[in-house]
């Protein structure tokens, strides 16, 4: 396999489909909720995800979709009161890396990168409320909110990657606290994390990004998400010098309660999701895609559904 243009994924969009799902599922309210939500784009950064990008400029493309027909309560049931649930995003999203050719520090080479996302979103269900069951709809699309991660350092053995760095989700995607979909989640975001990548054996890649998000509060809504942990994984086997194929998926876990005007919301609204599936990925000098497939499970308070990932990237 070649090292020269390497296959790194980081945030394609920081509004998932899980967010979006989540956000509104307060039965008696004239708007969306923000339980369940999420400024990572679970499942992104599974190949390679420890390896850096050779020095100067490289860049990342992303199409995504995610569909969802159920959405889960604290116990992994159905939603109560929510009926005919549909959820559809697509997002199409791009992440431009400039690794310093000249500049290390604590022994590390350094990188800077910033991901620009749009997103485009239909939902629909019905809601029982006290006047009986009716039917909400809503599309929207625009620009989602724009991650930077301004250092990254990475450390590198022939069989052994790392990368360790901060994302920051900046508040700048389309937004209105009426709507039931958003681009954007009017709240700044920050994941301190560590990738790594490793050949345990000749042909086989282990590779996962962990990251631990802190939420600040949405200032229009008075409602603070509270922290999550997220494990991107990926195993694959190299079928060659270009081809890769293998599993692939992520873990979700949500480690503190959410929270409104200071009081906890619900049961504290904690989401969790294990999803799994499989991967395949081809590389060549200066340019390489890959494909997933992420089937969800073990789902609490969050939607349920299916991610499919066609990612690329492009050496300059």
């Amino acid at each position: 396999m070649r090292r020269s243009a390497r296959l790194s994924y980081t945030h394609a969009c920081p509004v998932t489909a899980a967010l979006l799902a989540g956000v509104l599922l307060n039965a008696t309210s004239a708007h969306a909720t923000e339980g369940g939500g999420s400024g990572y784009p679970v499942g992104v950064n599974t190949v390679q995800s420890g390896r850096l990008p050779p020095p100067g400029l490289t860049t990342f493309y992303y199409l995504s979709e995610y569909s969802a027909d159920a959405t889960r309560d604290s116990s992994g049931h159905d939603k109560p009161g929510i009926h005919r649930f549909d959820l559809d995003v697509k997002a199409l999203s791009i992440r431009v890396d400039y690794v310093y050719s000249d500049l290390t520090l604590f022994g590390a080479k350094v990188e800077s990168r910033f991901a620009l996302p749009l997103v485009k979103g239909d939902i629909s269900f019905d809601v029982d409320t006290p006047k009986g069951r009716i039917r909400r709809t809503e599309h929207q699309d625009g620009m989602g909110d724009v991650t930077l991660a301004p250092l990254i350092l990475s450390w590198s053995t022939p069989r052994f990657h790392q990368l360790l760095g901060v994302d920051i989700v900046t508040p700048v995607g389309s937004y209105d606290k009426d709507r039931l979909f958003n681009p954007g989640r009017n709240t700044w975001s920050f994941g301190p994390w560590y990738a790594f990548t490793a050949y345990p054996i000749e042909n086989l890649e282990i590779s996962s990004k962990m990251v631990y998000f802190i939420n600040k509060k949405n200032n229009a809504t008075r409602y603070r998400s509270g922290n999550e942990f997220n494990a991107d994984y990926n195993i694959g086997y190299n079928l060659s010098r270009e081809w890769q194929v293998g599993v692939n998926g992520y873990y979700y876990k949500q480690t503190s309660d959410d929270e409104q005007y200071g009081e906890t919301v619900g049961d504290g609204n904690r989401g969790q999701v294990f999803a799994f599936g499989p991967a395949v990925k081809y590389q060549v000098q200066g340019y390489g895609f890959a494909m997933k497939w992420q089937r969800e499970m073990k789902v609490e308070n969050r939607s349920e559904g299916d991610r499919l990932w066609l990612q690329a990237v492009y050496r300059f």
